[in-house]
């Protein structure tokens, strides 16, 4: 019995080292991932400014946004440019007007420079060195800056020493003795820990037992070693496990003496094995329960390991283990089920207007009415930030449909977070084993793909997935990219519909609409790319532009004695700007345009978001002495007592109620309904979208004070809009004079 139990607890302290091991490298090589990501993305946005600053022929501009990178990052200890032709423009190391050293002459840092200038990859990491600027062992994160061609402009470099700890050594909880570090795949050490100065460490391919491991089984994704290693050659054989980083050529591994296993089996064993031969008797309650300790902590260990910190719900690695049981399952039992990818829509905003506190609070509150409605054996994961999975075992396409609709109806309400009463929707995408796919990877590929479906369909909606919506996604990609080049390439302009004063019969005012001319001369219409501005964030630039534009024009039929205002519509985006009223006012200013003869334009929806926030922007706005239109009315979260509340100045009826009037029933009672209700406000209405004249006399004598729409005048360039001004009051003074002999 002896014996047995001796073989039996050195088998279980060596399975539990192993796990521990591999445990510890995941969490090293999602750490250095993380690190390199959090990193090389950062260069990114830092490239594109120095480019708009032409750092090319001006280096020093660069040097205090250098460093002012360096302090949000104490990580690096060393910036630096170098121009396409390997030229040093700048170094954080180096004193301004000092020489630049020249490394054309140093062939191996040259061809490091040149491989990564060639290297396609958003950012890439050079091998460890010794900085010759800041002579400190280091390895460097660099950011190709390329031009519209892909030639390369300049090259941003970051240099990371290791002679102190960096972040994801700090925070492992690693054991006594350990040996931890990060090897290429070509056989070069990046990192290790404890730092060691050896120039024979970083100077050669290494012979670390994680470097033969990797040699020898290029296509092992994580695994567990034993050997000896020439950096700890001291300790013997050394045991250890290793995982390869998601985005990088590179492994990291944990390792310990294997004399460590031993030391663990005495220590965790001694009183046990003494008392087994002195107390015979009591010898399986006591082995009993250190088996049950060890289980326990083992299992506490997994949890943390798989638990998400803010919300208690599995987290990505435990979803994705989940998925593959449910998958098995579900193929024992010849049976299918359901996979729901479910993001909170715009909660961004959330996040930029009110915090991330807020918005944290709001994904748990979230997380909890959602848990709250799935039925038994249904499982919800949190993947990271606002979205989530929802795993239906056994469910088909039927009953997809029924738990994603109540889940869409948990968000008709709003929700309760640091004392805020938000109202947030959601999207869902739903792929079906094994019909959309059979492994993990597809199901979650297509689950995505049809929530960005869902997304394109206006939102607080879901999605089943189509062979199609893979391609549509890479079509989104694809508008994304040619957005931008858009907005560089000056490729936007704007037409201007005239508003008609449905009094006096004379235009008032013009709505500024966008239009994208594509090189080809084509027009792209705003549905197709509006919404991509919307979730890339690229509505903020392209709407500022917006805004200055059809400020300047107008202030130019101003000044040619033109009594005219402006309507400009602000995205739900836009209007969650914290630098908003700076932006407004530095426009204003800029084109000297009278505040009073703008107006902006919000969607019903995007005031009704946070109504509290909209009251307090919208209140400063109007102190401006800007108008405000509230767009769309009807077709988001009406509240009649909100609408007392938030400070408009003009109520926009959508043409989806104007389409009826004098005609259907409904839709001239709910018109009339608005125009009485908005003049007892003190409100002006709008009427959009007239394309009859039914419709235009059955509006002017609800008593609406403003229209707009084609039978009016369709938008127009700013070449033509002074021509339009005087059809357009001629068309009007006709249709008034005919009314009134039919009257």
């Amino acid at each position: 019995m002896l014996a047995t139990y001796g073989a039996y607890s050195w088998e279980r302290e060596q399975q539990d080292v192993r796990d521990q091991l591999t445990v510890l490298s995941g969490f090293l090589a999602s750490a250095s991932q993380a690190f390199f990501d959090n990193l090389g993305n950062s260069l990114e946005p830092i490239g594109q400014l120095l480019d708009n600053l032409n750092v090319l022929r001006s280096p020093e501009v660069a040097r205090p946004i250098l460093l002012k990178f360096m302090a949000r990052f104490p990580e690096v200890a060393a910036m630096a440019v170098f121009a396409g032709d390997g030229t040093m423009l700048i170094n954080t190391a180096v004193a301004p007007g000092a020489p630049m050293p020249d490394f054309r002459k140093d062939p191996p840092y040259w061809k490091g420079l040149q491989s990564a200038m060639a290297d396609p990859a958003r950012y890439t990491i050079g091998r460890t060195e010794i900085g010759k600027a800041i002579r400190q062992w280091r390895f460097t994160l660099r950011y190709v800056v390329r031009d519209e061609r892909g030639r390369t402009r300049f090259l941003l470099q970051a240099a990371i020493p290791l002679e102190h700890s960096t972040p994801f050594f700090q925070r492992l909880p690693l054991p006594a003795a350990n040996h931890i570090g990060i090897v290429r795949a070509d056989g070069y050490l990046q990192a290790i820990w404890p730092f060691d100065k050896n120039t024979k460490i970083y100077g050669a391919p290494s012979e670390v037992p994680a470097a033969r491991m990797i040699r020898n089984n290029p296509g092992l994704q994580s695994g567990f070693f034993r050997g000896s290693s020439p950096l700890v050659a001291a300790d013997g054989d050394r045991v250890g496990a290793f995982t390869r980083l998601s985005g990088q050529k590179m492994v990291a591994y944990v390792s310990v003496p294997a004399t460590h296993v031993l030391m663990l089996w005495w220590q965790h064993n001694t009183a046990v094995l003494l008392s087994f031969l002195l107390f015979f008797a009591i010898f399986g309650v006591i082995a009993y329960r250190v088996a049950v300790r060890e289980r326990v902590h083992s299992q506490e260990l997994l949890d943390q390991a798989r638990r998400d910190a803010l919300t208690g719900l599995p987290n990505r690695a435990a979803a994705e283990e989940l998925l593959s049981a449910t998958i098995r399952l579900a193929k024992l039992a010849g049976q299918q089920c359901a996979v729901l990818f479910l993001d909170l829509d715009r909660f961004k905003n959330i996040n930029d207007s009110l915090g991330h506190d807020i918005g944290d609070q709001l994904l748990q509150v979230a997380a909890e009415a959602v848990k709250g409605n799935l039925h038994g054996g249904s499982i919800l994961c949190r993947l990271g930030g606002d979205e989530f999975l929802i795993l239906l075992p056994g469910g088909d396409h039927t009953a997809a449909a029924i738990a994603t609709e109540r889940l869409i109806n948990v968000f008709g309400t709003s929700f309760q977070a640091g004392g805020h009463s938000l109202q947030i929707t959601a999207s869902i995408g739903i792929a079906i084993f094994p019909d959309h796919g059979e492994d993990i990877a597809t199901l979650l590929k297509h689950a995505d793909a049809a929530m960005y479906e869902a997304k394109r369909q206006g939102r607080n909606a879901y999605a089943f997935y189509l062979e199609s919506l893979g391609e549509r996604v890479r079509e989104r990609l694809d508008l994304e990219h040619l957005l931008r080049g858009a907005l560089r390439n000056n490729e936007f302009h704007l037409v201007y519909q005239p508003i008609l004063d449905m009094r006096t019969g004379t235009v008032v005012g013009a709505e500024a609409l966008l239009r994208w001319s594509m090189p080809d001369g084509s027009l792209r219409p705003p549905a197709e790319f509006i919404q991509v501005a919307e979730e890339s964030g690229l509505i903020v630039p392209i709407g500022e532009w917006v805004l200055r534009t059809a400020c300047a024009q107008t202030r130019q039929w101003v000044v040619a004695g033109h009594d005219l205002w402006v309507a400009v519509n602000l995205s739900t985006r836009q209007f969650q700007d914290p630098h908003l009223l700076t932006k407004i006012d530095s426009v204003l200013r800029d084109t000297g345009l009278d505040a009073s003869r703008l107006e902006l334009e919000i969607t019903e929806s995007a005031a009704m978001l946070n109504p509290d926030a909209s009251v307090t922007v919208l209140g400063r706005l109007m102190a401006f002495d800007v108008r405000i239109a509230i767009d769309d009315f009807g077709t988001g979260y009406s509240s009649l007592y909100y609408l007392k509340r938030i400070p408009a100045d003009t109520i926009k009826i959508d043409k989806s109620f104007i389409d009826g009037v004098g005609t259907e029933v409904d839709d001239t009672a709910i018109v009339r309904t608005v125009i009485a209700l908005a003049t007892t406000l003190g409100k002006r209405t709008v009427a959009e979208g007239i394309e009859t004249e039914v419709q235009f006399v059955a509006i002017r004598e609800l008593g609406c004070h403003l229209a707009q729409g084609y039978w009016i005048s369709r938008p127009v360039a700013p070449a033509e809009f002074v021509n339009t001004l005087r059809a357009v009051n001629q068309r009007a003074i006709e249709s008034g004079a005919a009314l009134r002999k039919r009257q």
